[in-house]
């Protein structure tokens, strides 16, 4: 059996890499771990760690001849979107056969379809099936990702003006929240922590899955909500990115100095949109979810 651990990262496609390496260091005082091009997946793409929130920006290699072409067609389709939510899983092999078992497809790193027994460190799911892309690998040596570390604290990062906690939870926006569900409780394992509906906007279910993730399932009522917008213009997938913050009105107000303009969602979060978050909802919020097992 399998046991899903740490997120190991969370995926967001850009047009210009350096552009938002500069907005990350600026807005979250980030530490970037690494940056680089990776030939098999055809991508140019940083690692960088927000507390203990580590993201993947990446961007289309500017290469000719692209042996994986991937990332190059989900920005030709989406433009600046979030693109698919990775764990690191102790057995990959073991959590292939329980997705196989649920009649899901699985890809390699260079797109190639395969189904267990493959023997690989990491597998990808289709993002049609799962709503939004899923990765499972290993801790192996590509990035050594300084959480593990033994001197890690996440410290700067609660003692900076947005106090940063951890992540709240993902969002993903789904059209089937009975399908979702069963796909992030029985064929992953995570354990459904809280529900509730906003009359007129969405329905959710909050799932904690491996040790350290809340995902948020968001089933839009509206086409002109913002997850509404989303499901309509691209599709179920990855939505959002909400902080836990332990003072929103200090991250207002240094949000605001950043010259960007956070939306209140309640009582106690606030947003960006994708106009000012290069394309991804990210958002801050001091609310400590039902039943949150962290």
């Amino acid at each position: 059996m399998f046991k899903i651990g740490k997120l190991f990262h969370l995926t967001h496609v850009v047009n210009d890499l350096d552009a938002v390496d500069k907005w990350y260091d600026d807005v979250f005082s980030c530490k970037r771990f690494y940056k680089g091009y990776e030939k098999l997946a055809g991508r140019d793409a940083s690692l960088l760690v927000i507390g203990e929130v580590l993201m993947e920006p990446m961007m289309p290699a500017k290469r000719e001849n692209l042996r994986n072409l991937s990332v190059k067609k989900f920005h030709e389709r989406f433009g600046q979107h979030f693109h698919s939510i990775a764990w690191y899983v102790d057995d990959v092999e073991a959590i292939s056969t329980q997705l196989d078992q649920a009649n899901l497809r699985l890809y390699n790193i260079v797109g190639t379809q395969v189904k267990p027994p493959h023997k690989m460190d990491a597998i990808w799911t289709h993002p049609r099936e799962t709503p939004g892309q899923l990765e499972f690998a290993l801790n192996g040596d590509f990035a050594k990702d300084p959480r593990f570390e033994p001197d890690w604290s996440n410290k700067p990062w609660r003692e900076h003006p947005l106090g940063i906690e951890r992540a709240s939870h993902i969002g993903v926006v789904v059209r089937d929240l009975a399908a979702a569900k069963r796909l992030y409780c029985q064929v992953l394992g995570g354990t459904l922590i809280h529900e509730e509906t906003l009359p007129g906007r969405k329905t959710n279910a909050f799932v904690a899955v491996g040790e350290d993730t809340v995902v948020e399932l968001i089933q839009p009522h509206s086409t002109t909500s913002r997850e509404g917008r989303d499901l309509e213009q691209n599709g179920e997938g990855i939505h959002s990115l909400i902080f836990k913050t332990q003072n929103l009105g200090r991250a207002r107000e240094f949000i605001t100095a950043k010259h960007m303009q956070p939306e209140p969602d309640g009582a106690d979060t606030i947003v960006l949109g994708p106009e000012q978050a290069f394309g991804m909802v990210v958002g801050f919020t001091q609310r400590r979810l039902p039943n949150d097992p962290r």
